[in-house]
């Protein structure tokens, strides 16, 4: 059987840089109340998108970070089978998409900041009922999804008339 590499933790790369960029408009935003004169204002400000730039940066790179670890050094589960019990996430984006793969149940969405795998089928993901799929599991999150492709036969070659 052979299966198609559809998510790679490490091979994305840390995709969530944007969320604690919005502290970076905050600290601009703090940094001209200070200077022009609101100085309580620019103070306060400052402070809070210089704590939420923190947070969320060492939140969700160190994700990302452990994540990418554990694959280099193999440091994971493999999960292999068809997966069942699917239920899809609607647009809306509750209840979470869920399936399980072997006794091992999986619960994402596209609205979560994650490092795994969270591409749900209403946002165009893979994920189907009785798809084959092979997951390296790393804390019960999906850090590789590979799901199998049947290759068709070769056709026969057809003998030509001379």
């Amino acid at each position: 059987m052979n299966y198609e590499l559809v998510f790679d933790a490490a091979e994305a790369g840390y995709r969530y840089w944007w969320f604690p960029a919005f502290g970076l408009i905050g600290l601009a935003v703090g940094f001209a109340f200070f200077i022009f004169g609101r100085k309580w204002a620019g103070v306060v400000v400052f402070g809070f998108a210089l704590l939420w730039t923190t947070i969320s940066f060492v939140g969700t790179f160190a994700e990302f970070w452990q994540m990418r670890q554990a694959l280099h050094a193999g440091d994971f589960e493999v999960v292999e089978g068809k997966v069942v019990e699917f239920v899809p996430m609607p647009k809306s984006g509750r209840p979470h998409e869920s399936f399980k793969v072997n006794g091992h149940r999986y619960e994402y969405s596209d609205f979560l900041i994650s490092a795994a795998f969270n591409n749900t089928q209403s946002h165009g993901g893979p994920i189907r009922e009785g798809l084959q799929v092979r997951i390296a599991d790393i804390g019960g999150k999906i850090a590789r999804l590979e799901i199998a492709r049947w290759r068709k036969p070769l056709p026969r070659p057809t003998k030509t008339a001379s």
